[in-house]
């Protein structure tokens, strides 16, 4: 899931880049103002918004990484 951000003063905007990113908007974000391929919420709001991205980005490192240790039987002959 990736999103580019810019900072435009009192606002910023989030553009989803791929579908999930855009599936996570729609399901997580309610509507607000669009310019374009912007998504554009108002400063004191827009850092929730960015935790909760990477809140989810952490979670999916975990798993692509196989959190829980390693697996296997370590004990020798």
């Amino acid at each position: 899931m990736k999103f580019n951000i810019k900072y435009h003063g009192s606002l910023t905007g989030f553009i989803p880049v791929d579908d999930e990113a855009q599936a996570w908007w729609d399901e997580h974000v309610q509507e607000c103002h669009q310019m374009g391929n912007q998504y554009l919420v108002e400063h004191g709001y827009a850092h929730v918004i960015v935790e909760a991205i990477e809140a989810v980005s952490i979670k999916q490192q975990a798993a692509s990484r196989g959190a829980g240790g390693p697996t296997g039987d370590k004990r020798q002959a």
